[in-house]
């Protein structure tokens, strides 16, 4: 980069040329004290249904002569 003054990049058969002014690199040190996750998705799972649903998976099975 510092020679040239530019970097190649090749993505998917086609090459792009990336000028000194369109890159910057810079190395940082950061302390992360605490990392939160949230979940996309909240599913509630209340009710019988799911209760019966449940059993009734637990149950099922398939003899090898029905398949």
């Amino acid at each position: 980069m510092q020679e040239k003054g530019e970097i190649i990049v090749n993505v998917d058969g086609k090459e792009f040329k990336l000028a000194q002014d369109f890159i910057k690199f810079e190395r940082q040190e950061k302390t992360v004290l605490e990392e939160k996750f949230i979940p996309a998705v909240i599913e509630p799972s209340f009710g019988i249904g799911r209760i019966i649903y449940c059993i009734y998976e637990h149950c099922f099975k398939i003899r090898e002569k029905d398949a």
